[in-house]
């Protein structure tokens, strides 16, 4: 978070299981921009690229959405009816490197300068150099009787924006 800035809650939805994930993706596309940059937080496995899988989909993405731990950035297009309608999705892994020089090496800041969304997992690798108006979602795990079982485990999803005091 910037200096000087505070955060507004946008949307917060609390105990979604795994299966629930077009529910809450649904919820989630009404709250994000056509472009920007969102920053995905949360533990290994809690959800966050199976949650960037779900809203492609829903986006209209037709090309298999993988995570790009192994390349850093996938990007899929969205036809649209025309040139000027179709979007870019940019899904960002960050988990591989240490800092903003590798990143900037890797050409991840390009894409938060196009048009579009970038979605950015471990951003904290980045925390200085991410944009001004980047949206933050957290994504945490609820406690749980039963550790085992992954797929029901129920989380919590807080989308929030920074703002500047």
């Amino acid at each position: 978070m910037r200096e000087g800035a505070s955060l507004e809650l946008i949307l917060e939805i609390e105990a979604y299981a795994l299966n629930d994930l077009d529910d809450v993706a649904r919820q989630l596309l009404l709250k994000l921009p056509d472009n920007g940059v969102i920053a995905l937080h949360g533990e290994m496995g809690v959800g966050k690229t199976s949650l960037v899988k779900t809203l492609c989909r829903m986006m209209g993405v037709v090309d298999e959405v993988a995570s790009p731990t192994y390349g850093l950035v996938n990007v899929y297009e969205i036809p649209g009816e025309d040139q000027a309608s179709s979007r870019t999705i940019h899904h960002i892994d960050l988990y591989r490197l240490k800092d903003e020089e590798e990143a900037q090496e890797a050409g991840v800041f390009e894409a938060f300068e196009q048009q579009g969304l970038s979605f950015v997992e471990w951003p904290e690798r980045i925390s200085r150099a991410l944009p001004d108006h980047v949206l933050l979602l957290k994504i945490e795990e609820l406690m749980s009787e039963n550790s085992e079982e992954t797929f029901n485990t129920k989380r919590k999803l807080t989308l929030r924006r920074q703002i500047r005091s």
